[in-house]
């Protein structure tokens, strides 16, 4: 059997006591120590392997050293691609920090104790929500308990500590491109019923960009998918079915933009000939679609790493707030749009008196 990697192996290799090494893998706070001593002693640590044991860890700190993760509900990650994306960049910066990362889906949102019950194990150091929904009873509890809870994008709580990318602005920006583009029928599928909240904003920078254009909102032209590929399928179908001749399409995501393709191709419109269509991410086979599906790139795998870092500095004492625009979110145009392949994007519409 393989003996166990030490703080005494780690301070002979790194040149330094045993209680400096204490310190640094177990982050104590208001310890004055040198950056070149933090790095030396974590790459002494990662060479050897070093493995903390996380019961004692926790009778000495008080800490878990442990994120929670929690999904609105259990398939996200098997119908969503962008959810494990985020997941991956999370799950890198707890590592980075000696953090572990734990996920669990919430089933029932109606239970006021759902979140509290996860935070009060001890389990948990600190909780990341993503995809909130509107009025979260649960969520909205866990943040009035100052637990150190961060969202992302936004529940609407004035307490709250979140991290958000411009959706509204950049489903503008993707609407906008295709009104340039000569179209004025334009559909839109939510990636995710309205009580999403994110999934709300990216519906209002579409109607932001119609405004702007003098176009008007179409109900027809607009249907709630429910995250996969599937219920983009089925929408784009509902839409075509009522027929209101739309010629483009923006959709909440990548995923469901794949299976609106599908449908249209069903009903013998050729993209981008007769109809043009726009996703959300930029997911790894948004290149690889027939034609290729133009997008606004998301960055999944950068904002989990943001979202990883600021809840651990959340556990550590320090202020996040709500951050509105963490990454710039980029047009992405190809062929199935009809557009030339460009990275300039249009001005945004202001998102203000919808």
């Amino acid at each position: 059997m393989m003996r166990r990697v030490t703080t005494h192996d780690i301070a002979r290799e790194a040149g330094v006591s045993r209680t400096t090494v204490s310190h640094i893998l177990n982050n104590h706070p208001g310890i004055m120590l040198s950056l070149k001593t933090r790095k030396r002693v974590l790459a002494a640590a990662r060479k050897l392997g070093y493995v903390p044991n996380s019961a004692a860890q926790m009778l000495v700190t008080g800490r878990s050293r442990t994120i929670g993760l929690i999904l609105p509900r259990p398939d996200l990650i098997s119908v969503d691609v962008f959810v494990p994306m985020m997941m991956v960049g999370i799950n890198e910066a707890c590592r980075a920090r000696g953090y572990r990362l734990l996920m669990e889906a919430i089933q029932d949102p109606a239970d006021a104790d759902a979140y509290l019950d996860l935070a009060k194990s001890k389990r948990i150091d600190g909780l990341i929500v993503i995809n909130p929904r509107k009025g979260d009873a649960a969520l909205r509890k866990v943040i009035e308990s100052k637990f150190p809870v961060l969202i992302f994008g936004s529940a609407g709580h004035p307490q709250e500590n979140s991290i958000a990318t411009q959706d509204g602005e950049a489903s503008c920006r993707a609407t906008t491109h295709l009104i340039s583009l000569g179209h004025e029928r334009i559909a839109h599928i939510s990636y995710a019923p309205l009580v999403y909240l994110p999934a709300r904003k990216r519906l209002e920078g579409y109607r932001a960009a119609l405004k702007r254009a003098n176009l008007p909102f179409h109900r027809k032209l607009f249907a709630e998918g429910d995250f996969s590929c599937e219920s983009g399928y089925r929408a784009m179908r509902q839409i075509l079915a009522l027929n209101c001749y739309p010629t483009a399409l923006f959709a909440g995501n990548d995923t469901l933009a794949m299976g609106a393709m599908k449908a249209l191709g069903e009903a013998g419109l050729s993209i981008p000939k007769d109809f043009a269509v726009v996703g959300y991410d930029d997911i790894p086979t948004a290149a690889f679609t027939c034609p290729p599906l133009t997008t606004i790139r998301s960055h999944a795998f950068e904002q989990g790493k943001l979202l990883g870092e600021a809840a651990i500095a959340l556990v550590d004492g320090q202020e996040i707030g709500s951050q509105q625009d963490v990454l710039p979110l980029e047009l992405i145009i190809r062929a199935s749009c009809g557009g030339k392949a460009t990275r300039k994007n249009p001005a945004p519409a202001s998102l203000t008196n919808l």
